[in-house]
């Protein structure tokens, strides 16, 4: 069984949500990733907001009421919630996958300030993914995309808890998984 629906001839295969085995994604080239721990500052999608299109590089996604939300803090404070570059997570992938931060000597910085002012909370993720370096455009088909999107030659094509795939920025893969820690096996 292949990870990826084949399409007719013709048309290029589509990753799309499935439940993978380990097996399955380490013969596509896939390793697994441990998470960085930093603070990811997070809150709830009220209905009245909802649903919410957030626009990526290349990427249209929709997140509807109850989505958590993590923003990015960065170092320069914006002027709405939004210019912190929202990135939806669905609820119980969220619930499975996030805990509250724990470090007792954390101070917030001036943006992670004004996101708790926001409404966020600070969360860091426990679990790992599934990635690998995309070589080729590739047709991805995300939970909160209404249709297959393509991620670019250069962007990580990442398979969640759920066998929930989608892509990001090689910088942004970067800040949040262990390079050094990857293998070819994960928790399941």
């Amino acid at each position: 069984m292949s990870l990826i629906d084949r399409k007719p001839a013709g048309r290029p295969p589509i990753y799309q949500q499935r439940a993978w085995t380990d097996q399955q994604l380490v013969a596509q080239g896939f390793q697994y990733y441990r998470p960085v721990k930093r603070v990811s500052m997070v809150r709830m999608l009220p209905p009245n907001e909802a649903p919410k299109i957030i626009k990526t590089a290349w990427d249209t996604i929709v997140a509807q009421a109850g989505y958590m939300i993590a923003y990015v803090a960065g170092d320069t404070l914006k002027k709405s919630l939004d210019d912190y570059e929202p990135r939806p997570i669905e609820p119980r992938i969220f619930a499975k996958t996030y805990k509250p931060w724990d470090e007792p000597s954390w101070k917030p910085s001036p943006t992670e300030k004004h996101l708790m002012e926001l409404g966020c909370k600070p969360y860091y993720k426990t679990a790992g993914v599934w990635a690998k370096k995309l070589k080729q455009d590739t047709y991805v088909q995300s939970i909160e995309s209404s249709k297959p999107t393509i991620a670019p030659a250069g962007a990580w094509l990442c398979v969640g808890t759920e066998g929930e795939p989608w892509s990001v920025s090689d910088e942004w893969f970067r800040m949040r998984y262990d390079q050094a820690g990857s293998s070819v096996s994960g928790p399941r």
